[in-house]
């Protein structure tokens, strides 16, 4: 599912573009990061969207650099949630925690489901488009 947040403006001289990214820890604790796409005006500091392909389960963060202050730069972390909301988990320690916790847990059978059942949907759709 694609997990979309809207950013607001910003000083451009002193922030850096926002950013987004999914975290994966099972190579590593401290994580590798696969990055998603912001679509902005970081010339003149505009609005925009962060976006990136997510399942349910994964760790995404989200940042923005701040130049004046650099230990104000921290990112945020978050879980997404069964019907595709990011559940807050405050840091990278704490994130690390939930994938140890919970990558050996059993799949949920129920979002599973969903899941196939929203995309069953969509290349039903698709087909339709196509043999139009």
């Amino acid at each position: 599912m694609e997990i979309r947040i809207e950013t607001a403006i910003y000083n451009q001289r002193r922030y850096g573009k926002p950013w987004i990214a999914k975290v994966d820890f099972s190579a590593s604790a401290k994580g590798e990061f696969s990055w998603g796409d912001w679509t902005g005006d970081h010339y003149n500091g505009g609005e925009g969207i962060l976006s990136i392909n997510a399942n349910p389960g994964d760790i995404i963060t989200t940042g923005q650099k701040d130049f004046r202050k650099p230990r104000n730069s921290a990112s945020d972390f978050f879980v997404v949630t069964s019907d595709g909301e990011l559940e807050d988990i405050s840091d990278k320690g704490a994130a690390y925690k939930h994938y140890l916790n919970h990558k050996d847990a059993a799949p949920d059978i129920d979002a599973l489901r969903k899941e196939r059942e929203t995309l069953i949907a969509r290349i039903t759709e698709i087909d339709a488009i196509i043999n139009n």
